[in-house]
């Protein structure tokens, strides 16, 4: 029979799991470009500035004039997959290596411009306190220890975990560990480790925010606006660009953790 402490740990779980379930559907669900009526912006948008976007919705509608349908996803995964399969779209909002693939294959005009950074973060689940991460060592044996890891394999965070991994050289000792099917049960004094976009670790009540990665290891993640090379919405993609580079999206970035 288990214990109630066992049932315990098994509701936090349950939470967790549902706090992850519901981050994956603000990628996955919600609005689709695929679905969006004629005149319509249609903006493709990595998951990790959701949260400033959607606070500035109103006011960035008014300022192009026309509703916007924004779909969030994986920057490198499904976002880049879509466009290279021929998705018409006026802007994507992704990353700089994804904006140099797009552009070899002509899929975006010339030139991107720079919306956000944000750096990569640590977001613990379980009750073990004090962690140590505040030098390679630390976090190396920090990660070594930890039951479960998570990151996305396709996500903003990418560059900052191959740093990781690389540098600390644990890429295959810790491979076992990533990603394990959720939830992964906890006991007293064990912990997970999640490494995302700080916007998305304070978006995810399920975890408790360490900080970002020691510099050592930090590759902020730069979010870039690129417009479409098929698109005749070309004014109001630039009138959206225009909006987000304003003063009204620094209040929304900065409750997020990310600067320009």
């Amino acid at each position: 029979m288990r214990s109630m402490k066992a049932y315990a740990t098994l509701g936090c779980a349950a939470v967790f799991l549902l706090g992850f379930e519901t981050a994956a559907h603000a990628q996955r669900g919600g609005q689709k470009v695929a679905d969006a009526k004629p005149g319509e912006v249609r903006i493709l948008v990595t998951a990790a500035i959701r949260t400033p976007l959607e606070a500035v919705r109103a006011e960035a509608q008014k300022a192009v004039g026309k509703p916007l349908v924004f779909e969030y996803g994986s920057a490198r995964g499904n976002l880049k997959d879509q466009i290279l399969a021929g998705q018409p779209f006026e802007i994507a909002m992704l990353l700089p290596d994804v904006d140099e693939q797009l552009a070899k294959q002509g899929k975006i005009l010339p030139g991107s411009v720079v919306i956000a950074r944000v750096p990569v973060a640590i977001g613990q689940r379980g009750d073990a306190p004090n962690i140590d991460m505040s030098t390679p060592a630390a976090l190396k044996a920090a990660m070594l220890k930890a039951k479960s890891l998570r990151w996305s394999p396709t996500g903003a965070a990418l560059l900052t975990v191959n740093k990781v991994l690389d540098t600390l050289q644990i890429r295959d000792t810790v491979k076992g560990k990533h990603n394990l099917p959720a939830p992964v049960l906890l006991g007293p004094g064990e912990y997970e480790l999640n490494l995302y976009p700080l916007s998305e670790i304070l978006e995810n009540k399920a975890l408790t925010n360490l900080g970002p990665v020691i510099p050592e290891l930090q590759v902020p993640a730069v979010i870039t606006a690129v417009v479409s090379s098929n698109t005749a919405a070309v004014d109001a993609a630039k009138a959206l660009i225009k909006f987000l580079q304003g003063p009204a999206m620094d209040p929304a970035l900065k409750a997020s953790g990310m600067t320009r």
